[in-house]
């Protein structure tokens, strides 16, 4: 008698979860741009340093993702993400026993490199690879037209084309000078010295990949019997510092033999510890900038939903 009993509760279970199942599609394929704020590796130099006109990012990504109950599901997907920004410079300092080849061939004679740049525009674009895996939850209205979907999980961060950054001729100045302490002497003449000529050139650096952590929610609008559109807002926070490492990083400005020096992308520098030098030397009262970028951004989305059943 009780097996039977069980039995009967047994089949019941299978046939409520497969009428259940016939009421949500448990395939999806999401196709979605996202667009917003990001924040960039100037955010804590004083502005008057560094002024940041935007700093924004966007991306397009594609998603697989499979609903194991009606309201739960966890997907896969991958994206190219771009990021772009746009700053003015007015920075300046010093490096100390600068090694310059068209000064002295040698390398016996160095002096100290004055550097600064005046309303100098620096442009910076990345390009990324993205792998997102994600939890969702969706809910929907009792007629299905309307919907609520909302995510967490982790992606993966692959710059695959880093930190170009090109400075427009147009814009700005670079004034070199060096100082040789042993003999008190200051070079400022041009052509070696003086104002130069900014590349306007990418100058390209491999950034670290990064893991974030990320979020969606939105909602959603029936199209059809098999496709959503999607509205939603989105956010990100990056756990690793996608900077070079401390011994890749080059200096700000480096001497070339085919123009008098390069200014370099600044992500690929030592920039942000100079710039710390620089407070501590001067005795400015600016509060030092990290080291780091860890990147995190937040913004809008939009996408189509496709269910498959």
């Amino acid at each position: 008698m009780n097996q039977k009993r069980i039995t009967v509760i047994l089949a019941a279970m299978l046939y409520i979860s497969a009428v259940g199942a016939q009421d949500y599609a448990p395939h999806r394929i999401y196709i979605n741009y996202g667009a917003g704020y990001a924040n960039s590796m100037y955010d804590k130099v004083n502005q008057s340093f560094i002024h940041t006109n935007y700093s924004l990012s966007q991306a397009i990504e594609v998603k697989y993702a499979y609903f194991f109950a009606p309201k739960w599901g966890v997907g896969l997907g991958a994206g190219v993400s771009q990021f772009a920004a746009k700053n003015k410079l007015n920075i300046e300092g010093v490096i100390p026993q600068y090694n310059d080849p068209t000064f002295d061939p040698t390398g016996q004679q160095r002096y100290d490199l004055h550097y600064k740049a005046d309303n100098l525009t620096e442009q910076q674009q990345i390009w990324a690879l993205e792998t997102p895996l994600q939890f969702y939850f969706e809910h929907r209205s009792a007629d299905g037209k309307r919907g609520l979907l909302a995510s967490l999980g982790a992606k993966g961060y692959f710059p695959v084309i880093s930190a170009q950054s090109k400075y427009p001729q147009s814009d700005g100045t670079l004034t070199i000078s060096g100082y040789d302490a042993f003999t008190n002497t200051l070079y400022a003449n041009p052509p070696h010295f003086g104002r130069q000529d900014v590349p306007t050139t990418p100058a390209t650096v491999k950034l670290r990949y990064s893991v974030d952590a990320i979020a969606d929610i939105g909602g959603l609008f029936r199209l059809s019997g098999m496709c959503d559109l999607y509205i939603g807002a989105f956010g990100s926070y990056g756990f690793m510092d996608v900077l070079p490492k401390s011994a890749d990083k080059k200096a700000v400005i480096t001497p070339e033999h085919n123009s008098l020096f390069t200014l370099n992308a600044l992500p690929a520098t030592n920039f942000l510890g100079e710039y710390n030098n620089y407070i501590q030397e001067n005795h400015i009262n600016w509060k030092k900038a990290g080291e780091q970028w860890n990147r995190w951004q937040a913004g809008i989305k939009i996408g189509v939903h496709f269910n498959i059943r």
